[in-house]
């Protein structure tokens, strides 16, 4: 678990997790393991004891902005400065970030207004980018979809879910999803012509997909709402952080940058950039305190819980602060609240939420910090 950077009363977080397996993955070379239709109920608590470490040496000019008066965009809680918010669809899209050959095809990330990362195995992750308030015409690379996605992407609206590769039982899965009316499908499968073949990477990793493009499959009536707070107040209820680091296949580490305003990521020592050599910097890293359980499609596969409630780790402006994520039902928004029951609020601009195992986020030190870079 996160350890903050100063004591702490010992919080107790009781995760009630009750859920149709339904939302488990599996992926595109996996056989379908027959019925996915069982309820699962996981309850886990966990004790966060008195830490007792020193409050690192992190100097910051950081100051918050107030939140905004008026209308915002519905993902990055940015001011729309009077006009309206754009009327189309989110659109999600898988992403790889299997090895170095994924990550160095990367493109579009930075443009995403919210990232999802999920494990699928083991400890390798993937990307779900979704979009909103931008919309670039080449995203990727794009890859396989798992039904961990059916319930993270459930209260976006009804985002178009733009994928390639799913082994049958995620098919079906997500068929039923669009069935229910909870996204609209898209994909290379399809022979869909919102993807295309990039001479500049290698297969599997040169499959992008046009955003914009995907944009105008939605039905026009599916708007989103605001699935978090931004209130712009972790530097108020946080304490100096200099960023966090996450254990997965290659370490996830978020550094936090004055200068850019956000949290460079580093994937191991390299840092994240895309193809056009943009660095990754989301301006708030959600720790999201993740239950995940095998899932029923593929035996190697993970899949996420993400409605319930847990503990979160919630890094801004140079500050973390600790609280409890919950979220009653699937098309519900997350809230973020301390153990005083203040409502923690992001910054305006990209979020990186991490579906993070208990125990797998560390608080970097200003000394480990400044060896990034």
């Amino acid at each position: 678990m996160i350890s903050l950077p100063h004591p702490r009363r010992v919080l107790i977080f009781a995760t009630l997790l009750s859920l149709f397996a339904a939302a488990c993955g599996g992926g595109g070379d996996a056989a379908d393991a027959g019925s996915t239709s069982s309820t699962t109920t996981s309850t886990e608590v966990e004790v966060v004891e008195d830490v007792a470490t020193d409050v690192p040496d992190t100097t910051t000019t950081s100051t918050a902005a107030p939140p905004a008066a008026g209308p915002v965009m519905p993902f990055t809680g940015e001011p729309l400065d009077g006009s309206e918010a754009p009327s189309h669809a989110a659109v999600v899209v898988k992403i790889s970030n299997n090895d170095d050959a994924a990550r160095q095809a990367l493109n579009g990330l930075d443009q995403a207004d919210i990232v999802f990362e999920e494990r699928i195995e083991q400890e390798a992750t993937r990307f779900a980018a979704v979009f909103h308030s931008s919309l670039p015409t080449e995203v990727g690379s794009v890859r396989s979809g798992r039904t961990s996605d059916v319930q993270i992407v459930a209260n976006l609206g009804v985002p178009v879910f733009a994928f390639s590769g799913a082994n049958d039982g995620v098919h079906a899965q997500l068929r039923e999803a669009e069935n229910n009316g909870l996204i609209v499908r898209s994909s290379a499968d399809f022979g869909d012509s919102e993807f295309s073949r990039i001479s500049s990477a290698s297969a599997p990793n040169n499959l992008v997909a046009d955003v914009q493009a995907l944009a105008a499959k939605s039905d026009g009536d599916a708007a989103p709402t605001p699935i978090m707070n931004y209130e712009n107040n972790v530097l108020e209820l946080g304490v100096p952080s200099a960023g966090v680091s996450v254990e997965q296949r290659t370490p996830a580490n978020f550094v936090w940058d004055a200068d850019l305003g956000g949290y460079r990521r580093y994937d191991g020592s390299s840092p994240a950039v895309t193809r056009e050599d943009i660095p990754i910097a989301p301006t708030n890293v959600v720790i999201l305190t993740t239950t995940y359980v095998p899932s029923r499609i593929d035996a190697s596969s993970v899949d996420a819980l993400t409605v319930g409630s847990g503990r979160v780790d919630v890094y801004s402006n140079g500050y973390v602060v600790q609280g409890t994520w919950t979220r009653e039902f699937e098309r519900d928004p997350y809230t973020f609240v301390t153990a005083d029951g203040q409502e923690i609020g992001l910054a305006p601009g990209q979020t990186w939420i991490s579906l993070a195992p208990v125990g797998t986020g560390t608080e970097l030190s200003q000394q480990a910090a400044q060896e990034f870079g």
